[in-house]
């Protein structure tokens, strides 16, 4: 997967276990991935790495993914993919911000190709 090799996506999680497959699936297929547990880290992310997608994991409360989607959007210029659970999706906004609810690794995988496909690359 050649065009998936330089893209980077930065995964925002509360949940340890979850984060951890998240970025092991993202990883095996070819991307670079970065964590964060808060959005103060948001802003160090984007100084440092050119970030593609930045994915917010249901663990996040509302509060901070509001948050994080903001500093991603502003900082890194980048998609935004929420991914919900019980709850339905919290981020709203303009053709950037995408959710999804994952069933399985595969389905997550093709949620996350299909956005950084549809979304220009930004430099």
């Amino acid at each position: 997967m050649t065009s998936t090799l330089k893209k980077t996506v930065l995964v925002a999680s509360r949940h340890p276990h979850l984060e951890d497959v998240r970025k092991r699936v993202l990883e095996q297929a070819g991307y670079r991935v970065l964590t964060i547990r808060n959005p103060e880290q948001v802003e160090e992310a984007c100084k440092n790495h050119k970030i593609d997608l930045a994915l917010v994991g249901y663990s996040v409360t509302s509060a901070e993914k509001h948050r994080i989607a903001a500093e991603a959007m502003r900082l890194c210029n980048c998609p935004i993919l929420e991914l919900w659970d019980r709850e339905p999706p919290q981020i709203r906004g303009d053709g950037s911000i995408f959710d999804h609810f994952s069933l399985t690794a595969e389905d997550f995988l093709d949620k996350v190709n299909s956005v950084l496909k549809a979304t220009p690359t930004k430099s």
